[in-house]
């Protein structure tokens, strides 16, 4: 069995909060349509999925949705607002940088482009990242096993020598179905309890 070498991070829930309704209550005060309407538009699994694997670029979804919606937004306040879904979950920082001295950091999320450079911005950590795997990168999105055969030929480890956490079961079936080590979210304390069982110290 190999040593563990490389902790890999999810971003949205994980490094960085997520609360879509924040977006939707600013949308639904400057248009006619209903927050569920605004959601359906802009947050379901449909209409993120072309944004988040690479095949509609960020100003061709921001064209349709605020022509869709008639929103009185132009493309720089719309993107402003779409980004105030994200809040840092700073409580993780601290267990970040501690990790860094011993083991090899990275990321693999399902993000879009303007998410990921707005969390570079507001997730300081994400500085000390080695191999980033995104979705709108490399074309394919958790739980697909695509993506994490992605991760474990960046890390250029064996799979058993990555721990990948996440806030989604699925994605962390998917990751240990690959020979990931694959830990579930849920809160800082807990992942801290999960790392020292697998022999993860960094004090």
């Amino acid at each position: 069995m190999g040593r563990i070498t490389h902790v890999i991070f999810d971003l949205g829930q994980v490094l960085t909060l997520v609360d879509e309704t924040v977006a939707v209550r600013a949308m639904s005060a400057r248009t006619d349509w209903s927050d569920a309407d605004i959601n359906t538009a802009m947050f379901s699994p449909e209409r993120k999925r072309p944004i988040e694997t690479g095949s509609q670029t960020w100003n061709e979804f921001t064209e349709m949705i605020r022509a869709e919606l008639d929103l009185d937004m132009d493309a720089d306040e719309f993107t402003e607002t779409f980004l105030t879904v994200l809040t840092p979950n700073e409580p993780m920082f601290d267990l970040v940088r501690a990790l860094a001295p011993r083991f090899k950091l990275g990321c693999c999320s399902n993000t879009s482009s303007p998410h990921w450079d707005e969390i570079r911005r507001s997730v300081p950590v994400t500085d000390l990242f080695g191999p980033r795997i995104l979705s709108f990168e490399v074309g394919s999105m958790k739980p697909d096993k695509r993506i994490y055969r992605d991760l474990i030929k960046a890390c250029a480890v064996d799979a058993e020598q990555i721990v990948f956490i996440d806030d989604n079961q699925p994605n962390v079936e998917s990751a240990a179905a690959t020979g990931i080590k694959a830990l579930l979210f849920t809160s800082v304390s807990k992942l801290e309890s999960d790392l020292h069982d697998l022999g993860i110290d960094w004090e």
